[in-house]
This record gives structure tokens, C-alpha cells and sequence, in this order.
């Protein structure tokens, strides 16, 4: 015998339900744990559901969401049971509720139709009872057209890749077939078919799943086929990075020598020009100690030169010839007889000395 559900203990956790995570997910394990008494549990639900205010009626569909998804990993006796209470649920909110109500209850059908909770036929009844389209309940885009779309714009991407790119390519392929097979399949597909479907919807059900199951196949196929081309790129992808890495490390190497090679040469050339440099000054100074006295020494012979030059010129200045000979010296030498008129003072001393030395000696006693 099921174990049945404490009525009294499930009306007392339903009474003080409210929209705080903790609180649902509490007494939805709760109610999970009876999973066998499911009509039981969903029977206690409605009750209280239409005794509840409105915020803990907001707060009983979000419970009763929570059983949905997690229940049905246990069974599918949740989804049958709250099924036919749903709706008149759902229509009692609409009725009675505000935009923001209305808002709750589309965002709940629209959570079922995306998570599969309920098939086609269920949403489609959830969305008859709010009196709203498909399109307004704006749902969002299916896995089988995610799928489509990210095959085609991958497809593209890895049609470039060689014969890996044609396996994946065939992988993908076959896996948005499947994906679109799998979405029709479930838009026919309800549990109630098990148990009340007609001879028609469970031939049409069980084709679409059997178009289903070749689909699957078929990606399982090219997967594989994906997987070997992977591996067998893999293993050349390996091979290339050792022959790869032995180059950088002999390119390294070789690299490393040159660095010292270049740095032996940097400090031989720095120091090769300092040691130049060095000389060049060493050289300049003896230049200049070794000409001062060569410039003294060609400064007194042109300064004895001059006084020749000057008792010569003053000798030849009787004769006929001198104004010639002066004229000569003048052209040649344009500086050269302002010398002789203006004899620097070094020269004067020396003058005298020849004049004097030249003079006759007079006797003193004669002198006067």
C-alpha cells in the first residue's frame, strides 16, 4: 500500500507558505517525498489554493512549479494531478488578478512549454484559459532552433579545418537533424498517451519517435566519426609541437651564444675607443710642449735676422741700388720694412752694442 500524505501536516506547511526560496523548496520536498500519493497531495494543493489570499496563491503556483520539475525525476503522477486542477487555477487568477498576477502565471506557462513540463497540448490549453497567442507569451527560442542556428553558424566556422572540419561539420549537422526530430517528437508526446491515447495520435506519436531514434543514430555515427578524425589530428598536432619545441630550444641556444658573443664585442670596441681617445690626448700634449720651444727658437733667429736685416738695409740705402732693393723687399714681404723702421725693443740694446763696439777708442786724456 502507498504511503499516503498527512493531510493535516500538509495544510498546516501550505498555510504558512510563502514566496521565499527556502520556504518552497521545503515543502516541496515535502510533498516529493509522497510522490506516490500524488492525488492526495494535489487534492490538499487546491483546497488551499482557493482559500489562500493572493500573494499566497502566487506563492502555491511557484510550489507547485517546484513539484513539477523536481517530481517528475520520481514519477509522472504530479503532472497528471495538477494538470486537471491548472486550469481552472489559472483562470480563477486571470480573472480576479492584476497585471502583475497576469505577468506571474505567463511566465510559469512560459517555463513549462521551454522545460517540457506539460506537452503541446497542456501548454496549449494554459494559453487558451489566459486568452492570450503564442506570440505575446514571447517564449523563448526552442532547442531544436538553438541548435539549427548554432550548427549553421559553426558549420561555417569549421568548413575550413580540412577533413576535421568536414567530420565536424557532419557531426553538427546531424546533431541539429536530431535536435529537430527530438522537438517534434515531444510537441506529440504526453504522458497521457499511455493511458487514454487513440489509435491515431499513439501511430503519429510513434513514428515521430522513430524518426527520433534513426536521427540519434546517424549523430552518433558521425560524433565518432568526429571524435576519430580528432584524434587522428590530435596525434599530428603532437608530433609538431616536439618537433617544435626541440627548435625553440636549440634556437635558443644558439641564441644565448650570440647574446655573449655580442656582449664580448660591445666591451671590446668600448674599450678599444677609450684606449684611443686616451692617446690622442697624450699625443696632443707632447705636440704642443715640443713647439713652444721651436717657436722661441725661430723667434730669435728672425729677431737677429732683423737686425742684420736692418744694418744691411741701412748700408745699402748709400748705394744707387738701394731704393730698388727696397722696393723688392716690399712686394715680397709687405710687413717687412715696418719691421726694420720699428726694430722691436729687444733689438735696441743689440745696436748699440755694435755701434759702441764699432767707435774708436779715445784716450781719456785726449777726450777733453
Amino acid at each position: 500500500m502507498a504511503l499516503q500524505v498527512p493531510k493535516d501536516g500538509l495544510e498546516q506547511k501550505l498555510q504558512k507558505l510563502s514566496q521565499s526560496q527556502q520556504s518552497i523548496e521545503s515543502v516541496s520536498s515535502f510533498c516529493i517525498f509522497y510522490h506516490k500519493d500524488a492525488r492526495g497531495v494535489v487534492s490538499v494543493w487546491d483546497q488551499q489554493f482557493y482559500k489562500a489570499p493572493t500573494d499566497r496563491k502566487i506563492a502555491l503556483l511557484y510550489l507547485a512549479n517546484h513539484i513539477l520539475q523536481e517530481g517528475r525525476k520520481k514519477s509522472t503522477g504530479f503532472q497528471e494531478e495538477f494538470f486537471k486542477v491548472l486550469p481552472g487555477c489559472i483562470t480563477h487568477m486571470a480573472k480576479g488578478g492584476d497585471e502583475k498576477t497576469k505577468r506571474v502565471i505567463t511566465r510559469l506557462v512560459n517555463v513549462w512549454e521551454e522545460r517540457r513540463v506539460f506537452g503541446t497540448r497542456h501548454i496549449k490549453s494554459f494559453k487558451d484559459v489566459l486568452g492570450v497567442s503564442a506570440s505575446s507569451i514571447e517564449p523563448k527560442p526552442s532547442a531544436a532552433a538553438a541548435a539549427t542556428g548554432t550548427a549553421a553558424a559553426t558549420t561555417a566556422a569549421v568548413s575550413k579545418l580540412g577533413p576535421v572540419g568536414d567530420a565536424l561539420s557532419a557531426a553538427l549537422t546531424k546533431a541539429a537533424d536530431a535536435a529537430a526530430k527530438g522537438q517534434d517528437f515531444t510537441n506529440s508526446w504526453s504522458q497521457g498517451l499511455l493511458t487514454s491515447g487513440s489509435l491515431a495520435d499513439v501511430t503519429a506519436c510513434h513514428s515521430k519517435l522513430s524518426s527520433y531514434s534513426t536521427a540519434l543514430q546517424e549523430e552518433v555515427a558521425a560524433r565518432q566519426a568526429a571524435v576519430a578524425a580528432l584524434n587522428a589530428e590530435l596525434a599530428r598536432q603532437s608530433a609538431e609541437l616536439s618537433r617544435a619545441q626541440s627548435q625553440l630550444s636549440t634556437v635558443s641556444a644558439q641564441k644565448a651564444q650570440l647574446d655573449q658573443r655580442l656582449v664580448l664585442l660591445t666591451t671590446q670596441m668600448s674599450s678599444a675607443m677609450a684606449t684611443l681617445g686616451q692617446m690622442f690626448q697624450q699625443n696632443g700634449g707632447t705636440a704642443a710642449a715640443a713647439a713652444g720651444p721651436a717657436a722661441a727658437g725661430v723667434y730669435n733667429s728672425s729677431a737677429a735676422g732683423g737686425g742684420l736685416a736692418a744694418g744691411g738695409v741701412g748700408q745699402l740705402a748709400s748705394s744707387p741700388e738701394a731704393p730698388d732693393l727696397e722696393l723688392e723687399l716690399e712686394d715680397d714681404f709687405p710687413d717687412y720694412s715696418a719691421a726694420v723702421s720699428q726694430p722691436p725693443p729687444t733689438l735696441q740694446p743689440v745696436q748699440q752694442q755694435q755701434q759702441q763696439q764699432q767707435a774708436p777708442m779715445v784716450p781719456h786724456d785726449l777726450q777733453t
